[in-house]
């Protein structure tokens, strides 16, 4: 029943985002609020927050269960950072301080002798560039942001490397 429900609702939102541009998001909410009761899902309007990009025509108020949804300009979703007018900075600059954390306290792995060469650039590309470029597949980067991760990456490097 629960697939079924979720279906129809998907299949709800996609049809109701390719109407006109007014009103969209209102509609698409009544609609899914309407259907979704049918089957005894109820929206919690406490819950529902709505954001909209700076593409976006429709800047109306919007109501779920008979109150208006709060906006936001920027919001946290599975850990990215996703904002109005679609930027990345935000997660950009997250990112780079949870790796440059991380990196600080392998600084001892880093400027060890001990330990090969070889090790440590796994230990770069397992550690520092997963946590790096997590979620970076949904980044719209802008050049000057492109310009600083690649800085950065070969500023790491190079500190592995000890070269200066």
């Amino acid at each position: 029943m629960y697939t079924c429900a979720i279906w129809t609702l998907q299949t709800i939102l996609h049809l109701s985002m390719r109407r006109g541009p007014a009103c969209k998001l209102q509609l698409t909410t009544s609609i899914v609020e309407e259907e979704s009761s049918k089957v005894g899902l109820f929206i919690n309007s406490d819950k529902c927050k709505v954001m909209t990009t700076s593409t976006w025509c429709d800047r109306m108020e919007t109501q779920a269960a008979g109150m208006d949804l709060e906006a936001f300009s920027d919001f946290r979703y599975l850990g990215s950072h996703i904002s109005y007018n679609e930027s990345c900075e935000k997660d950009v600059r997250v990112r780079i301080g949870k790796v440059a954390a991380i990196f600080g306290k392998m600084r001892e792995v880093w400027k060890s002798s001990k330990i090969s060469l070889k090790v440590k650039m796994r230990l770069h590309e397992s550690v520092i560039l997963s946590t790096f470029i997590y979620s970076a597949e949904s980044w719209p980067l802008a050049a000057t942001s492109l310009k600083r991760l690649d800085g950065i990456h070969y500023r790491w490097q190079r500190s592995i490397l000890s070269v200066s």
